[in-house]
């Protein structure tokens, strides 16, 4: 198949470069085929016809959440010289090469004389329920304190911190005022932040261990499905 084939020669690109390899995504694919139709209907090359989304919405509505995003466009004669052809032009090898990016989609049209070709290029973000996100988050937690102080500390359930997680988005990545108590604890410090990999804790999380007595926390996660974000969780921490 056309498309089997760019991958593995664009892949092999990327391996002579010392580069991991894309992995393919379906969603990708089919975002891409449907530029390359549009291309091949036009009988132009662009990024982004008339009417048409750019990039990122384009991706969105596809399903896809992601923090980088690139796109390839081409015509060839041949099949054989597709990736060639892309390698030779600068821009298009940039986003070949780039690290940037951990996944591809190709779609390609055929024609009795021509290849449309369109290939879309992203980092993706994990699909992960807010319970995965809050359970990442935590055993990265429960890793740094127990390198530092040798024992395990307490995680509490706060449903609400979910609430106030999703809560970050529409309100300018800021938290809504709030109190939180446990067993009538009022919580020390509250940390918000938004990353695409709710294993990376935040720089603040380790000032706030380092600042106060913390002796049990609690963590909150929106997911991007649910914040409306093309690609970050927002996660809240309350540490008590």
């Amino acid at each position: 198949m056309a498309e089997e084939r760019v991958l593995q020669e664009l892949n092999q690109s990327r391996a002579e470069a010392g580069l991991p390899a894309l992995k393919f995504d379906a969603k990708l694919r089919e975002a891409a085929r449907r530029h390359s139709l549009l291309q091949q209907q036009h009988e132009q090359l662009s990024h982004q016809f008339s009417a048409e989304p750019p990039l990122a919405e384009r991706l969105h509505s596809a399903g896809l959440y992601f923090t980088e995003a690139a796109e390839n466009d081409g015509m060839n004669t041949e099949l054989y010289d597709i990736n060639a052809a892309f390698m030779r032009s600068p821009g298009h090898r940039a986003n070949m090469l780039s690290a940037a990016y951990d996944a591809v989609g190709i779609g390609i049209v055929r024609t009795p004389s021509a290849y449309w070709v369109t290939e879309d290029f992203a980092k993706l973000t994990p699909v992960l329920s807010a319970q995965q996100a809050e359970d990442k988050a935590a055993a990265s937690l429960d890793s740094l304190w127990k390198r530092r102080q040798g024992q395990p500390l307490t995680r509490v359930s706060l449903p609400r911190l979910r609430s106030l997680a999703c809560a970050a988005e529409p309100n300018g990545g800021k938290l809504p005022q709030a109190t939180l108590t446990n067993k009538d604890q009022p919580a020390q410090q509250l940390a918000l932040y938004s990353t695409p990999d709710p294993s990376l804790l935040s720089k603040q999380i380790e000032t706030v261990l380092q600042r106060i007595h913390v002796t049990s926390y609690a963590v909150g996660a929106c997911t991007p499905a649910e914040s409306g974000n093309y690609g970050q969780f927002w996660m809240v921490m309350a540490f008590f």
